[in-house]
């Protein structure tokens, strides 16, 4: 894998993953895709224009980069009727994945073992979002992030479509990861819309709308319960649930989907390289971050700018998540969130964090 621009940085090996390289498995996104475009009204000519994407030589090798893959869901979404459609795309992958990387997944004994599984390959199963994770007392936040820049802020509102489509594809796992649909809670940033019963269809009844950042939430408790299939090494409780067709597949070793992972690819992209430098070293600039990717701050810019962002945008992005996690979520005080974000004066904090997010400290908490 060859990082566009950018080389090794002393403090990041491999380099991050950027909108051009080429790590996202084709196969099974495109037929996802077409299965459920095709009857909605859309033709695969429309549905392919502009991608590079060319399904008569589709190999479960051939590898796209998020760039192709956002332009084929933009695509989707443009071509499809109903309001449903990430909703479907999503429980099909939900499918293949449970077919396709069974043969890993059976080996965990709970949750929170999958999960770490599903994430060391989140370039071949999750690769246009991230899931930032929280402790919040008895329960865990997961906050979704744009990883790729889909669009979030332009006109044709891709990133509402993207985040809905994996949202939908992870309910699909866990349920039959776990054999029961567990208290999943989801926050939407955006207002209640008028298909609310597809949210509550494909996510289920626990959705509020209007929140300030997209994320699920979970009990603790849920992380650990065993799964049912933890003691059955012969995968026969899974083989009886998929079918005698099925079966065959979910034991074969993914050689083909696994095969980027293992891999020296960075697990963070470009965009959740800077956030995440942002918030751990704050006093630091975009010189200082374009030096620790081996790069000048003019490529820098002009990587950022690619995938539809700033430096100033992005930075300000993670820190009003940042504000948001630790007093509308933690209700911490003003003094340990200062602390928290680096600030030593508390009428600075203040006034930053009603820049960020429009509201007081005091207003956060209160949400």
């Amino acid at each position: 894998m060859a990082t566009q621009g950018l080389t090794q940085g002393p403090e990041l090996s491999p380099a991050p993953v950027t909108k051009l390289d080429k790590v996202i498995p084709a196969y099974h996104l495109v037929h996802a895709v077409l299965d459920v475009a095709i009857p909605r009204g859309a033709s695969k000519d429309k549905i392919l224009r502009g991608t590079g994407i060319f399904d008569d030589s589709l190999t479960m090798d051939t590898r796209i980069s998020a760039k192709q893959c956002i332009a084929l869901l933009s695509n989707v979404r443009s071509q499809c009727q109903g309001n449903d459609v990430s909703f479907l795309i999503g429980k099909s992958l939900g499918g293949v994945w449970l077919r396709e990387d069974i043969a890993n997944i059976k080996d965990s004994q709970n949750l929170e073992q999958a999960i770490e599984v599903l994430s060391a390959i989140r370039w071949e199963s999750v690769p246009l979002v991230s899931f930032k994770r929280f402790v919040l007392q008895d329960k865990y936040i997961w906050v979704l992030q744009d990883t790729m820049g889909c669009e979030k802020r332009g006109s044709h509102k891709l990133w509402p479509f993207i985040a809905q489509l994996y949202l939908s594809m992870l309910v699909a796992l866990l349920k039959q990861w776990t054999g029961t649909r567990l208290p999943l809670g989801f926050t939407i940033d955006s207002d209640r819309p008028r298909n609310v019963q597809d949210f509550e269809t494909y996510l289920g009844l626990r959705v509020t709308f209007n929140a300030p950042l997209m994320s699920i939430t979970l009990p603790k408790s849920c992380m650990t319960i065993p799964f049912p299939f933890a003691d059955d090494k012969t995968g026969d409780a899974f083989g009886e649930a998929l079918g005698e067709t099925e079966r065959g597949l979910a034991y074969q070793q993914p050689q083909t989907l696994l095969q980027t992972s293992r891999e020296a690819t960075s697990n963070l992209s470009l965009l959740d390289y800077v956030r995440s430098k942002t918030l751990r070293e704050p006093q630091k600039g975009l010189a200082d971050l374009a030096e620790s990717l081996g790069c000048s701050t003019a490529t820098l810019k002009r990587k950022l700018t690619d995938h539809n962002y700033t430096y100033r945008g992005l930075s300000e992005e993670a820190r009003r998540q940042q504000a948001i996690v630790l007093l509308a979520l933690r209700k911490l005080n003003n003094e340990q969130s200062a602390s928290q974000m680096a600030f030593s004066d508390l009428p600075n904090f203040r006034r930053a964090i009603k820049r960020l997010t429009g509201l007081t400290p005091s207003e956060l908490r209160a949400r």
